[in-house]
């Protein structure tokens, strides 16, 4: 039986749970070096978890799962990047267009749908109609909506119901600045708000038919510098 002292036994031997005494694990040695590791970090970063052994975890957790998600989020943008550099629509299918369902076969993949933009007629008449209105005849956007409601141009459909919609001012300015009218493909104008026309990435050439010319675009947008050329 251990005794409470350091004593020898008959033996002579130092009994083991002295020898092992203060002697750690492995797994209690790396918890206690992690809790050091963020108890300095906690100096700088208030609001983290406290340097106990659950709050280690927890703090290992999050911080597994945040890199698992940045991983997943980069591969999704070059896969996307990757789509419109070979002019295949991402996205929404804007006004004016339809959608054209492809099946190609990547270099050693799998069959896959894929979907290109082809040209809606009565629908692209009039997004250049709201072009040359606002690019060449200067008419505020809300006269703009005035004239399509009472002509009774063709309004998107409500992407909730599915039903023919109503011409508003947000529409026509998403029209008016929407560059996939170019006829190329365009990734990137959102991350979380608008972004520079310099990060934007376009298909290399056209990829659907245009609406509007790039002279055009630019007039009906004198404040936005596109990127494309």
């Amino acid at each position: 039986m251990p005794s409470n002292t350091t004593t020898q036994d008959e033996s002579g031997d130092i009994p083991r749970w002295v020898a092992t005494a203060r002697r750690e694990s492995h797994a209690r040695r790396l918890v206690t070096r992690t809790a050091r590791l963020f108890r300095s970090r906690q100096r700088t970063r208030p609001g983290t978890y406290p340097s106990t052994d659950r709050g280690i975890k927890l703090a290992l957790s999050r911080r597994v799962l945040r890199d698992y998600h940045a991983t997943n989020l980069a591969k999704a943008r070059a896969g996307s990047e990757e789509l419109v550099r070979a002019g295949f629509n991402t996205g929404d299918v804007p006004y004016g267009y339809r959608a054209d369902r492809v099946r190609v076969t990547p270099p050693g993949r799998r069959p896959r749908w894929r979907t290109r933009l082809v040209i809606e007629p009565v629908e692209a008449a009039t997004v250049r109609m709201i072009f040359v209105w606002r690019g060449e005849d200067r008419v505020p956007v809300r006269e703009i909506r005035r004239r399509l409601a009472a002509a009774r141009y063709p309004a998107p459909l409500d992407p909730e119901t599915g039903l023919p919609g109503v011409w508003t001012v947000p529409i026509i300015r998403a029209v008016l600045r929407n560059p996939k009218y170019l006829g190329r493909q365009v990734w990137g104008r959102h991350h979380g708000r608008q972004t520079h026309p310099d990060r934007w990435v376009w298909s290399p050439a056209w990829a659907h038919p245009p609406i509007v010319s790039a002279e055009l675009f630019a007039a009906a947008n004198p404040r936005l510098q596109t990127a494309a050329r």
